[in-house]
């Protein structure tokens, strides 16, 4: 009884917060009254996560749905900061969030032409297409925090890639959370891109934090028309003390392609949650990733993959090494509706664990209602091999370089698939150094 009245305790508190939120800020954007209206009844059938919930079998939201957070509110923004993290490829093609805000005077689309058309969430409503699209995928939201996104939306950014469009330069997206003082604050970046068939975009995402005690909560929707094409990457790097939850959803039409490679730090909580679809014949699906976590670190993958037509591919790989008292996860699941023949899905799931304490739950899953399929997955869950730690050795390496060696080659089979050098060099410095701090 006690869970139960603490679980209704905190929603309360969440539709307080919501309900302050539309008397301060509301009334700003009006065509976004039925995306927070929709949302916020949405919150309410769902409800936080227990502790047997299907969606979050290796994560404990209790202490962060606990947590008595307050609004993110715009604050001074250090623009010498945000300008360090702009990589020189993306120096003209950059979009930046602080705090869940979008910053028109820190961002600089000038490099991508007249191809790529910018507007406010707020204005695209007017799009019905649009609207009806964001009030559909929350009638299915079937993850709370998503659905959270929507409630306290306070504006997004939709971007529109024109037919055919390339762009030899990638777009850099910074989520910058500031944190506050005063206590824990949470913000909700949204962001909506639509690519016209035959187009081509080369995304660069970061998650970065310049202070601690912050809850960012965002959601990022790709909708691929016909013939086009993405190139993506996302590193989370936020602070150590600092909350992460996010959500990708893409749409790939008929050959389609989204190629992703993405990079993980940890946080005191971090979620990364991928749904897609492939809608149409011939799409394809590469999903990899890799985190390094030590210390308290925790980061948790959240995967659906629905394969809706025949003759789509979808590969993933996922690879992490923790250490001390790090946690990580991989709940992935593959869909193959009926009608969907001739699908080839592949999972690959490889934790390398450097302590006793250390901890990595996998669960892949196959769901296949169509019988002319190839569809296979694996796990593996290890430690360092000793006969390579000794053939290093005798070649005059210690144990500790030998380690080192050993653990950084295998997280590097991942990410030496980033396809940016600048974002490459980023990973490495981050993650490659938590490896190598443990030889101490």
């Amino acid at each position: 009884m006690t869970g139960t009245l603490t679980e209704a305790t905190q929603e309360s508190a969440v539709l307080e917060l919501h309900k302050k939120f539309l008397e301060d800020a509301g009334s700003a954007h009006p065509a976004l009254a039925p995306l927070r209206e929709s949302a916020i009844r949405r919150f309410e059938l769902l409800k936080f996560p227990h502790k047997k919930h299907e969606m979050y079998s290796f994560v404990n939201t209790q202490g962060l749905a606990g947590t008595a957070f307050k609004l993110a509110q715009p604050s001074p923004i250090d623009a010498e900061f945000i300008q360090s993290r702009i990589y020189p490829q993306s120096k003209n093609s950059v979009l930046v969030f602080v705090d869940g805000f979008y910053q028109e005077s820190l961002s600089d689309l000038s490099g991508l032409g007249s191809s790529l058309k910018i507007q406010r969430l707020s204005a695209a409503m007017a799009d019905s297409k649009i609207k009806q699209y964001l009030l559909d995928t929350l009638e299915a939201e079937n993850d709370v925090f998503a659905a959270l996104n929507s409630a306290f939306l306070s504006d997004g950014i939709v971007l529109d890639v024109a037919a055919k469009s390339q762009f030899e330069m990638p777009l850099q997206i910074i989520y910058l959370s500031n944190g506050a003082t005063s206590g824990p604050v949470t913000s909700y970046p949204r962001l909506l891109v639509q690519l016209g068939a035959l187009a081509e975009l080369k995304v660069i995402v970061n998650y970065i934090g310049a202070g601690d005690d912050y809850f960012v909560n965002g959601v990022q929707d790709f909708l691929v028309g016909e013939g086009a094409g993405v190139t993506f990457s996302q590193f989370q790097c936020d602070t150590p003390h600092s909350w992460h939850f996010s959500k990708t959803r893409v749409q790939l039409q008929r050959d389609s392609r989204f190629i992703s490679t993405n990079a993980c730090s940890g946080s005191r909580l971090a979620r990364l949650h991928y749904e897609i679809h492939l809608k149409e014949e011939g799409a394809e699906l590469e999903l990899n990733s890799a985190s390094v976590l030590v210390e308290d670190d925790q980061a948790h993958n959240f995967v659906r993959i629905h394969h809706e037509a025949p003759h789509c591919t979808s590969r993933q790989r996922f690879k992490n090494v923790i250490n001390d008292r790090g946690r990580s996860s991989v709940d992935g699941t593959v869909i193959v509706n009926r009608g969907a023949q001739l699908t080839n899905a592949d999972q690959l799931l490889n934790n390398l664990m450097l302590s006793d304490d250390a901890r990595a739950d996998s669960k892949p899953n196959l769901m296949i209602f169509a019988d002319d399929v190839k569809c296979t997955h694996g796990v593996t869950v290890g430690q360092i091999n000793e006969d390579q730690m000794f053939y290093l050795n005798t070649r005059g390496l210690s144990a500790e370089i030998s380690k080192t060696l050993l653990t950084t080659s295998f997280v590097e089979s991942v990410l030496q698939s980033i396809p940016f050098p600048d974002l490459l060099k980023d990973v490495n410095r981050v993650l490659l150094k938590k490896l190598e701090a443990r030889r101490a």
